[in-house]
């Protein structure tokens, strides 16, 4: 078992439309769990003579059903995309989020 030491908040993109018809995106926090974080790598891209840099990262919390890649994690005020989720060959204990820092 790994220390789940880290709150994170879970959050859900809500879209609406101001005034002018325009769409507008927000993120309305879902709630907020502990964490083990782990990083998975890191990549540098040189392009264009500028470095992008990629962070892949894990997160693994207490399992829940209502988690989608569609969330968005906050951790440290950066925010994290749901790439894959992983549930250890169906058992309900553990959930391991995959995320990319959102650019």
């Amino acid at each position: 078992m790994k220390l789940k030491d880290k709150k994170i908040e879970l959050l859900k993109q809500v879209h609406t439309r101001d005034e002018q018809g325009f769409t507008k995106t927000t993120l309305e926090p879902v709630t907020t769990v502990w964490a083990y974080f782990r990083h998975l790598s890191g990549k540098e891209v040189f392009a264009a003579a500028t470095t992008n840099y990629k962070e892949e990262v894990l997160f693994q919390i207490s399992y829940r059903a209502d988690i989608t890649t569609a969330h968005i994690i906050r951790f440290h005020g950066v925010l994290y995309e749901i790439t894959r989720l992983d549930t250890f060959e169906g058992y309900k204990e553990d959930l391991t989020l995959y995320c990319k820092r959102k650019s």
